[in-house]
């Protein structure tokens, strides 16, 4: 055998680099298996807009708009499902895995492979279009079968046009939120608030409703506002035309290149620089006496009152808690009692602006008492926080009583930003015995969703570790064995014994 033969790779190494297409089709298909797998994509994805759905038939019907054409009302409606679907299965799921995927430092470890950045931006963005194409496929599917939802063949080349560039302007927003985001968390949070406020500013909730002339004016800023009005023209059987809108998608168009650009200039930075350590300040005489100083036990009261003002401050630099917990039911009340504020809709005999402003303060306190709060707690506990506290002044119940006054003062904060709106908005009239009454039940249901949230958490002991049969010491002999015995959880196992040697 020859010298270069026997350097030659062996088996499938001799096949060289893969090729850029089977490096991209692998990370479509890993990207596609991740969604699938995650629950929250395919509830968002696929589950949402079908209850959506579904739920505006109940209330809506589905009577005959015409006899002679057999046009329905759900006709006007599924547009609105098939660009809910497609908005999250691409926008918050690209964001998410991105955001997660630079967290965990993939993106850096990116140089030391035959992957390319732009290899496993497609594949993340193939994976989340192929599966925004199956939403749509299952909206158009059910509104078919199940309403009648006619098909306009005059305008299918256009309405396949406007799909496919609306899948992938969405999916380049999402790559550039994901990539430009400081933390997985934030990409999360960001994607995910902005995916819920954004319909609400296009009106796609609004189904037979006028918007006001400033949310108008505020939802044609977004892509999402563009492709539901496009779609459903295109889906409108009494419209003539072929249903091209260029001015739309050159809109949604210029969105999605924004949202590219943004990302590649993301990824350049994020593989090609690596983050430098600071130097830690150096410790002072008199930093040394603050610190003894502080040293001294602090009281009960005083350990629940700074859990609390932490737990406060946490929360307001969470953008996730502070939007859905505080912006959103204030956001929502102000929009939706702008629009419905001044008619004659009277739900249990109250105008419908006091109503709703009781409605979205209890779905402020429920946000923060049993979604965020268990959440927090559930964080500490993953990252063995609760764990640690037995090496600390503080106790267990201190610290979930200092995490239920944080939840209690920003349920409170919302309910009251909630009435000042009403208040200011819609002179709505609140005497002093039901704000005491609203008080206390604030008070006790914040009690209750946080200790029904809680209820499960216990103080973590650390497990008592297995017993080891015997050791051999470090010089190797078989005769030399080393005995143990439990000592207790401080100390743990206890060796004895020695070396024959």
């Amino acid at each position: 055998m020859s010298v270069a033969a026997g350097l030659r790779p062996p088996g499938n190494l001799a096949a060289g680099r893969p090729t850029a297409l089977s490096l991209v089709l692998d990370q479509v298909g890993y990207s596609l298996r991740d969604l699938w797998r995650s629950r929250i994509a395919l509830i968002f994805t696929f589950v949402l807009p079908l209850v959506w759905l579904v739920l505006i038939g109940l209330l809506a019907g589905n009577e005959a708009v015409d006899e002679t054409t057999g046009v329905r009302i759900m006709q006007f409606v599924t547009p609105g499902a098939v660009v809910m679907g497609m908005l999250f299965a691409t926008y918050p799921s690209v964001a998410t895995s991105l955001g997660l995927a630079r967290e965990q430092k993939i993106l850096k470890r990116l140089n030391g492979t035959p992957l390319p950045a732009w290899a496993f931006l497609v594949g993340r963005a193939g994976g989340a279009a192929l599966l925004a194409v199956a939403a749509v496929a299952v909206m158009l599917a059910v509104g078919v079968l199940a309403y009648e939802v006619q098909i306009v063949w005059s305008t299918v080349p256009a309405t396949i046009v406007a799909i496919l560039l609306g899948i992938a302007s969405l999916t380049m927003l999402g790559l550039a939120v994901g990539v430009l985001a400081p933390s997985a968390a934030s990409a999360q949070t960001f994607a995910m608030a902005t995916a819920v406020a954004i319909p609400f500013l296009s009106g796609l909730f609004m189904v037979g409703a006028n918007p006001p002339a400033w949310l108008d004016a505020l939802g044609s800023l977004f892509p999402v506002r563009h492709l539901l009005t496009t779609l459903q023209d295109q889906f409108n059987p009494f419209l003539t035309g072929s249903g091209w809108d260029l001015t739309a998608l050159a809109f949604i168009a210029a969105w999605g290149v924004a949202g590219l650009l943004a990302a590649v200039w993301g990824m350049r930075r994020e593989t090609g620089t690596v983050a430098s350590g600071a130097r830690r300040p150096a410790r002072t005489a008199a930093g040394n006496a603050r610190d003894a100083a502080q040293l001294a036990r602090p009281g009960l009261a005083t350990l629940v009152v700074d859990q609390a003002g932490w737990a406060t401050r946490g929360a307001l630099r969470d953008f996730g808690s502070v939007f859905f917990a505080v912006a959103l039911p204030v956001g929502l009340y102000a929009l939706m009692a702008t629009m419905y504020g001044q008619t004659d809709f009277r739900p249990q005999g109250r105008p419908f602006s006091f109503f709703f402003a009781c409605g979205m303060a209890v779905y402020g306190v429920a946000v923060t008492a049993f979604i965020n709060l268990p959440e927090a707690v559930a964080t500490a506990r993953d990252r063995l926080v609760l764990k640690r506290l037995r090496g600390t002044p503080l106790a267990l119940w201190q610290y979930l009583a200092g995490r239920t006054a944080a939840a209690i003062l920003i349920g409170l904060a919302t309910a009251a930003l909630v009435f000042a709106a009403a208040i200011a908005l819609f002179a709505v009239k609140v005497d002093a015995g039901g704000v005491l009454l609203a008080l206390g039940v604030a008070l006790l249901g914040t009690l209750t969703f946080a200790g029904a949230a809680t209820r499960w958490l216990r103080s973590p002991r650390a497990p008592k570790p297995s017993r080891p049969s015997a050791w051999h010491c470090s010089c190797r002999s078989r005769s030399s064995r080393i005995s143990s015995s439990w000592a207790g959880p401080r100390t743990g196992w206890a060796a004895s014994g020695r070396c024959s040697r």
